[in-house]
């Protein structure tokens, strides 16, 4: 017979099993939603370094340099001779996971042009564009838009630039008719580069296929581009992706690398002519030089790393596209950010590593040399070693940014005392003082000399002489064993005797981490106005919901449905949609509304222009104005 202990035992035993089978299936099919569920295993045309003539020494270099340099690095291809040498996935990334192209939309489209004049839909780069948009240019023939050509979009080369540094984008977005208003852009370019140049060219050029082809830009691309290369994103209805054109593309990295390769084979696949060669040509030997190093996004550049001519596409967020044709190398890097990175984002040295890992073939003597590598000196580029790497989603002053210069090289000095001067004496965090801050870092160095690797500043308000952050900086984890691999979140910052010093995140300061710290203060009834009717705003029915729009709401040329219409398909099926107000000015009896709404499929979603709310019969409504000024 059986005791009750052992019975007691089995049945416990099986729940735990139980639970564990459960956790796990949980998970299987959470991230699989999600997309980030996958094997590390390249999926096409694999192949191991040695074989494509790239020194795996090096390469693991410039894989470390990732690992430890880059902390918004979505994705790493490297392609050579048409074989997958390098298929890398960071953070939520994955083989399924999809990206918007954002600034990479116009290289794209500049492919599909090419193939809508192959199949005679189009007659070349200098029709012009009153051929499709008869009705919009016959309107306004008078503002520079008349003597516009496909060629002005296709030459259009500006910077993503997304977000509030880029107000024209949102102009665009909401606007109830699109192509006037990206006519308008274009034709204001003539005069001075307009930001938002990138997405008014790309939204025409894919409106131009659609009225050339009776169909959507999106099916077009699958019919024509993507289903030849074994591209599938596009192959059935799937709600994830959006099909707005003005938003552009979502696609994979590996879906990228493959039309980096098409390029480089200027156009043919598989023996298959995609795009005539004529095209491909005519489109790169318009190709702008630009230094390394400061290339601009938005369009293909020409440019030279580490000796060799590449062509180079890239959007400000981190998102890379390089063709090295004397070494037949694709390299597509994709990115988690949702602002501009800075100019120094490591993306270029990363650049400059992968190609330093790949060895030239000598045709004649059959011989393998390795590229000359200039030094810094050589290259006339002084860099300081222990400058952190720096990822910024927001403007940083110089002062704070020469603290954390000072910082890393106090680190790097393993000298106690000069650490300590970094912090102020009443500094506070996790039951860490300033006296205790040699028995810290002495636990810190346990490991042996370390340095600070990176710095990512999300957000930063600076109050006299406090500065509150947010983000996180990371150690060299292989030698400082304090900490989750060496990742801290960011403190806040005290300025004493004009030295900016850690202050810690002292319980007074608690409230800090409320997000709506960084919104604006509004009183108590506009609060519970924004509370209650941010879900309306937004195209989120709810029950009992009073009205919470003004009668005569006009908002970008149309009222609230269409507000709704270009929202909802960005908001759908997420939980998120969070409205922060992040201004209110006042203007008589109307107060104008700044501001973003969180968790969409594209980031943060900026507020649009003229946003107002108002009294209305004693209660607070949503208000707008009638038209947007373009001008």
């Amino acid at each position: 017979m059986i005791s009750i202990k052992r019975i007691l035992k089995n049945i416990a035993l099986y729940l735990v099993c139980f639970v564990a089978t459960t956790a796990g299936v949980y998970a299987v099919i959470t991230l699989s939603g999600e997309k980030t569920l996958h094997f590390d295993k390249k999926q096409w045309h694999p192949a191991e370094p040695e074989t494509q003539h790239i020194d795996p020494t090096r390469l693991t270099h410039a894989l470390d340099y990732i690992d430890t340099r880059l902390p918004t690095a979505r994705s790493l291809l490297l392609l050579r001779n048409g074989k997958t040498v390098v298929e890398k996935y960071y953070w939520h990334g994955g083989p399924e996971a999809t990206d918007y192209l954002h600034s990479l939309n116009l290289p794209l489209l500049q492919v599909l042009i090419g193939i809508a004049i192959d199949h005679q839909l189009i007659l070349g780069p200098e029709q012009p564009l009153s051929a499709f948009f008869p009705k919009h240019l016959t309107q306004t023939p008078s503002d520079g838009t008349a003597s516009l050509t496909l060629g002005h979009l296709l030459r259009a080369q500006a910077p993503l630039l997304w977000g509030a540094r880029n107000p024209d984008y949102w102009a665009l977005f909401y606007a109830a008719d699109r192509i006037e208003a990206s006519l308008q852009v274009i034709s204001r370019q003539q005069t001075r580069t307009q930001p938002s140049i990138n997405f008014a060219a790309a939204y025409l050029l894919g409106r131009v296929i659609e009225q050339v082809s009776g169909r959507s830009v999106f099916n077009f691309a699958y019919q024509y581009l993507f289903q030849p290369l074994g591209i599938t994103t596009y192959a059935a209805d799937d709600d994830d992706l959006s099909r707005d054109p003005m938003v552009g593309f979502q696609l994979k990295a590996l879906d990228l690398a493959k039309i980096g390769y098409l390029l480089a084979q200027e156009g043919a696949w598989d023996g298959q002519r995609i795009v005539s060669k004529e095209w491909v040509r005519r489109l790169f030997s318009k190709v702008p030089f630009a230094e390394f190093g400061d290339t601009p996004g938005g369009s293909w550049v020409k440019t030279t790393i580490r000796g060799h001519e590449s062509l180079v596409a890239r959007g400000d967020g981190g998102q890379y596209l390089v063709l090295v044709p004397a070494l037949n190398v694709v390299v597509v890097t994709t990115s988690t950010s949702r602002f501009a990175l800075s100019q120094d984002n490591g993306h270029d040295r990363l650049l400059q590593l992968i190609i330093e890992s790949v060895l030239v073939t000598s045709d004649t003597a059959g011989m393998v040399v390795e590229p000359e590598l200039k030094s810094e000196a050589q290259s006339g580029h002084q860099t300081d070693i222990l400058e952190p790497n720096y990822v910024f989603c927001t403007p940083v002053p110089q002062d704070i940014l020469d603290f954390f210069n000072q910082f890393a090289r106090d680190i790097a000095s393993k000298d106690i005392r000069r650490i300590a001067e970094n912090y102020a004496r009443g500094y506070e965090h996790d039951g860490n003082t300033f006296a205790s801050l040699p028995r810290r870092w002495r636990r810190m160095f346990n490991g042996g000399p370390g340095h600070l690797e990176y710095v990512h500043i999300t957000k930063i308000r600076i109050e006299n002489n406090r500065a509150y952050l947010r983000g996180s900086l990371k150690y060299a984890y292989m030698n400082m064993i304090t900490g989750s691999i060496g990742l801290f979140p960011l403190e806040n910052l005290i300025k004493l005797k004009g030295r900016w010093r850690w202050l810690g995140l002292p319980e007074k300061t608690a409230l800090l981490d409320r997000d709506d710290y960084f919104d604006a203060e509004l009183s108590e009834e506009q609060q519970r106005f924004v509370d209650d009717c941010s879900g309306p705003l937004v195209g989120k029915s709810r029950l009992y919901e009073t009205d919470c729009f003004a009668e005569t709401f006009q908002l970008a040329g149309g009222g609230r449905e269409l507000l709704a219409k270009r929202l909802q398909p960005f908001l759908q099926g997420r939980s998120g949609g969070h409205l922060h107000v992040t201004g209110v000015q006042g203007n008589g009896a109307a107060y104008r509304v700044q501001g973003y709404i969180e968790g969409s499929a594209l980031g943060e979603l900026r507020l649009p222009d003229g946003l107002h709310i108002v009294k209305e019969n004693g209660a607070w409504k949503w208000q707008g104005i009638v038209s947007i000024n373009f001008k």
